[in-house]
């Protein structure tokens, strides 16, 4: 990302005005409207999503004594676990950006807001990657699935996901720094000595965070039906 992500927005900038005295820009609360808008979405989103993700986390996270924890369940609330700690972390941060004309965070907050941004990106991925690997053994597999359909190697899988989503957002946060530009004004920006490697990064992201989990998705879901994985993106 070569832009700034507190950054300078329109409602912030000094207002032009023409000759008959037109302002171009209006403001409301010392922000630009535009702002105040994406502030409120930011908001119902924020709202909406740390109630749903609760409620989800609250009802799977009770076990009945003897009862038995499903594959599925343990997988959703990873995925809502993952969801929340990104709305409970990150937007809050994330809102400044339309509110104040400058970073005023610190180097911390810039790295953990981007770096948690993308981990929370790649733990969602693989885990939905996983759900689907789980479906087709139950489906396909369904003699083998009561032995490998257990908590225990969904947990261990669980845990896979973190470390490797950890690993992989590594270099957002390394590379996430302040820069000072126009005098006073600081930036969060990620910024790359050489734009080569930023490239191999974003790259080999696309391919094992896009690519192959949406093949592998495709792939479980298509065999069960008898579907042609080329009918599936065509």
């Amino acid at each position: 990302m070569d832009q700034p992500t507190h950054n300078q927005t329109d409602g912030l900038t000094h207002l032009n005005q023409t000759d008959s005295g037109e302002v171009t820009h209006k403001l409301f609360l010392g922000i630009g409207t535009d702002n105040v808008i994406t502030l409120l979405i930011f908001g119902i989103i924020f709202t909406l999503g740390v109630l749903g993700n609760s409620m989800v986390i609250t009802v799977l996270a009770r076990n009945k004594p003897g009862e038995h924890r499903s594959t599925t369940n343990i997988f959703i609330l990873n995925l809502s676990i993952a969801d929340l700690s990104y709305l409970l972390f990150c937007i809050p941060f994330q809102s400044t950006v339309y509110m104040l004309p400058t970073w005023v965070l610190g180097a911390f907050i810039c790295k953990f807001i981007h770096y948690f941004f993308t981990v929370s990106m790649l733990v969602s991925i693989f885990t939905l990657s996983a759900m689907s690997v789980d479906r087709y053994i139950a489906i396909v597999h369904s003699r083998k699935a009561s032995s490998i359909r257990v908590a225990r190697h969904v947990l261990i899988g669980v845990v896979a996901i973190w470390i490797l989503s950890l690993a992989m957002a590594a270099p957002v946060a390394y590379h996430q720094s302040i820069v000072k530009r126009g005098g006073n004004s600081t930036y969060c920006w990620e910024v790359w000595p050489d734009l080569k490697h930023k490239k191999i990064y974003v790259v080999c992201t696309f391919v094992f965070g896009y690519v192959l989990p949406l093949v592998l998705i495709s792939l479980c879901y298509a065999k069960p039906l008898q579907i042609p994985v080329l009918a599936l993106f065509m």
